[in-house]
């Protein structure tokens, strides 16, 4: 498949998301009747988050989260992979494949593709018993450098690039990278690890727009060509760029708030962390369509981060929700951590819908 047909599979994804799915631009998905938080018969803080895991799809269909924008981990995956090994077989590709966004709802939940976006494939403990010092078993051998390996989003995109793997037959896949998304310096060492190893090709998701620069351009230095994936990265010298579009997913984040909150309220944004250009990508779609689309919501605070745990998360949430308790009715979180974060927060002050 050339490399104009993978970017319309991920247009096409998008599309269809859209027009079925809840991913609309303006939001839609709220049921007949239902209303937001300002002059409405709900109570509590509407929660809209980033990505999926069991506990935060269990919240939505309990009605504690009202919005989650979903990426699609396992098509990024297996993009990702054959992007490489196209450009490693000197085939045409471009510069910046597409995989789609879609807002899920509580109306929305059961749609099947919904339901295939919430429920992906997961790797789990699966490595392919590629590794990077071993003999090389394939034509190609290429390492994929995640930003972590805890979160749910991971295990699906690590199926992904499983998934390409098998579909090619002619690539080994190994799948290395820092527990926590906060280890710059494992992702750096990781990198020039896979230099030195020799690898015919490095695919990566950057913990840090700049800081994983040096290394990345030191590898394609050395002929080893790098696909950057989820997040981007400072420098013109990669293969391709295969992810979201974020900032569309921060849109759609606002959106759907708004819709939730009927264009009115009191707004907090809890940012995730600095240098993180996928979420401060999202974090900036969001804060730009309040401020172009929505002069009825106010943002009373973005300045506080979740970090990159779930631990780290709620402490922060429950630190914004003592300082703005009685003043907040909308919260939006750019990822799956600060969102589970957020919930746990509002759950255990008792400020959940």
């Amino acid at each position: 498949m050339v490399g104009v047909g993978w970017r319309c599979v991920g247009v096409l994804l998008a599309a269809a998301l859209a027009a079925g799915c809840g991913g609309s631009d303006n939001g839609a998905g709220t049921a007949p009747g239902s209303s937001g938080s300002s002059g409405s018969s709900h109570s509590g803080v509407a929660l809209v988050g980033f990505d999926a895991s069991e506990a935060l799809i269990a919240a939505l269909s309990q009605g504690h989260i009202q919005g989650l924008v979903v990426q699609n981990p396992v098509l990024m995956g297996e993009l990702s992979v054959k992007t490489m090994v196209q450009h490693l077989e000197k085939q045409a590709i471009e510069s910046r494949i597409p995989t789609g966004e879609a807002v899920v709802t509580p109306e929305n939940l059961k749609e099947p593709q919904i339901d295939k976006l919430i429920h992906p494939a997961r790797a789990g403990n699966d490595t392919s018993g590629a590794s990077l010092s071993g003999p090389k078993a394939k034509k190609w051998k290429v390492i994929v450098i995640p930003k972590g390996t805890t979160h749910e989003f991971w295990e699906a995109l690590h199926a992904g690039t499983l998934k390409a793997a098998q579909e090619l037959g002619n690539v080994e896949v190994i799948w290395l990278g820092p527990q926590k998304e906060d280890e710059r310096g494992k992702q750096i060492e990781l990198v020039q690890s896979a230099v030195a190893a020799g690898v015919d090709g490095i695919v990566l998701a950057p913990l840090d727009a700049q800081a994983l620069v040096d290394p990345v351009e030191a590898a394609v230095a050395k002929g080893i060509p790098v696909v950057i994936f989820d997040s981007a990265i400072e420098t013109t010298k990669i293969v391709s760029f295969v992810a979201t579009d974020n900032y569309h997913g921060g849109v759609l984040a606002a959106r759907r708030l708004a819709d939730v909150l009927d264009g009115k309220g009191r707004v907090i944004l809890l940012r995730y962390a600095v240098g993180s250009e996928s979420t401060e990508q999202r974090e900036k779609g969001f804060t730009d369509t309040l401020t172009n689309e929505f002069p009825g919501l106010k943002l009373i605070s973005d300045t506080e981060y979740a970090g990159p745990t779930f631990d780290s998360a709620q402490q922060k949430a429950e630190s914004l929700l003592t300082r703005y308790r009685g003043q907040v009715d909308g919260i939006f979180c750019p990822n799956e951590s600060s969102t589970f974060g957020m919930l746990r927060a509002l759950e255990g002050a008792g400020m959940a819908r």
